[in-house]
């Protein structure tokens, strides 16, 4: 069975503050500024790297809705100069393709980055290449050939490659090919080297075995990387924003709420972990869609409709949760006002809204996200482009969600005009 715990905190705050997102920069990078991509070549079950996703399974997005990720050779972010370049043509064929990128591999492996990844792409390439992936046969995978200063050659095959093509959101990792070119972006991943502490990298080049060529073009190499941004930071609520708490610790404690449905399976219980607290346990029963449907309507406790609004509360996820059928709702806040914003009914910007909590599958994967449930929104808002809610999911790549543990989840939602100040 699934079981879910969570402890409720609603704040309304007075003074809200929004950071938004560098925009990317066109200054050089400092090393400290350079993060690794989260992403995953994907196979027949796992939905790995596409044109839109680094990782679909984790619903983790590209940034600067780009396809791909990358630092050039100037450290700038999404810049055009290559750490190396090759001119490809069809007399190649049948050949290996060889890139010299001994300062790029240098930079990453005196980094903190915990594998070596690289991007091959043609910005302004006329041709298109397709390479042998490690998933061909006769030994024909990329191959990155490190010399150190002991004399010591290491060479090694690639331990995730894909490409991502502009035509298809399906991520291609257990494909035989690698596509580069305009319309079509290689990822490549190989393992740091263990060097002693002494040695140091002479060169590096990295191998590619040309399949087929149409055309001719230039292929450059870049770090797969992203640039790190500065997360916004919440405020701690102080007693006089906090407009609603709930810690399930009453025997009534449903008393305090507005509607509990009989059909929720629900419980109040102790804390896994928090001996001296008390939880909501609710079980997610597959065979029935309802786990729990607890409302607290705002006009039960202030006159006025807030036009922004905290929502918080932790959340325990136990040893047997497992998510298999296409995600399912959490709480969250909505003014539906018996309109829209639920069922199918959808939001035009003055009839209702949602903004529920939303979780995707279980992940099962070979790397940090294993075992792990993507979160996010549940949205009904204006142009989503369906008539039911659109699935938001949040980036949980630095704190993947697993059971066993304790989060505390924050969410926010913030109306930018208000139909009415009255509560319905």
């Amino acid at each position: 069975m699934l079981n879910q715990k969570w402890i409720v905190n609603v704040s309304c705050l007075l003074l809200l503050w929004l950071l938004p997102i560098e925009a990317a920069q066109a200054t050089p990078l400092a090393p400290a500024q350079i993060i690794a991509v989260d992403w995953h070549e994907g196979d027949k079950k796992l939905s790995g790297a596409g044109r839109s996703y680094s990782y679909a399974a984790a619903h983790l997005s590209w940034p600067e809705q780009q396809m791909g990720a990358w630092v050039d050779s100037n450290m700038v972010f999404l810049g055009k100069q290559a750490f190396a370049k090759q001119q490809i043509n069809g007399s190649q064929q049948g050949q290996s393709v060889t890139w010299q990128v001994t300062e790029l591999v240098r930079r990453i492996v005196n980094s903190d980055h915990q594998a070596i990844d690289l991007l091959l792409h043609g910005q302004e390439s006329k041709g298109n290449s397709v390479f042998h992936s490690k998933e061909s046969a006769n030994n024909k995978a990329p191959k990155l050939i490190i010399t150190t200063s002991t004399g010591n050659t290491i060479e090694s095959s690639a331990a995730m490659d894909t490409y991502l093509d502009s035509s298809t959101f399906r991520s291609l990792g257990h494909s035989k090919n690698l596509k580069a070119g305009r319309q079509n972006v290689v990822l490549l991943q190989f393992n740091k080297p263990n060097l002693t502490a002494d040695e140091t990298i002479v060169s590096a080049e990295l191998q590619l075995v040309l399949k087929k060529q149409y055309g001719s073009g230039d292929l450059g190499v870049f770090w797969l990387a992203q640039q790190r941004h500065k997360p916004a930071k919440l405020a701690e609520f102080t007693t006089k924003q906090i407009i609603f708490k709930e810690e399930f610790s009453d025997s009534n404690w449903a008393a305090n709420w507005s509607s509990l449905d009989r059909r929720s399976l629900a419980e109040q219980a102790k804390a896994p972990q928090r001996t001296d607290n008390t939880a909501l346990k609710v079980e997610f029963n597959p065979a029935q869609n309802t786990a729990l449907n607890l409302v607290l309507l705002l006009k039960s406790i202030q006159a006025e409709e807030p036009e922004a609004l905290y929502f918080q509360y932790d959340l325990y996820l136990n040893d047997n949760w497992l998510a298999t059928k296409g995600g399912g709702k959490f709480p969250g806040l909505a003014g539906t006002y018996n309109r829209a914003g639920w069922g199918g009914r959808s939001a035009d910007g003055k009839n209702g809204w949602s903004a529920r909590g939303q979780f995707g599958d279980t992940i099962e994967s070979d790397d940090k996200f294993n075992n792990s449930t993507p979160l996010g929104f549940y949205a009904y808002y204006p142009d989503n482009g369906q008539n039911h809610g659109a699935a938001l999911y949040w980036d949980t790549g630095s704190n993947p969600i697993k059971p066993g543990k304790w989060y505390r989840l924050t969410q926010y939602v913030k109306l930018n005009t208000p139909v009415s100040k009255t509560v319905y």
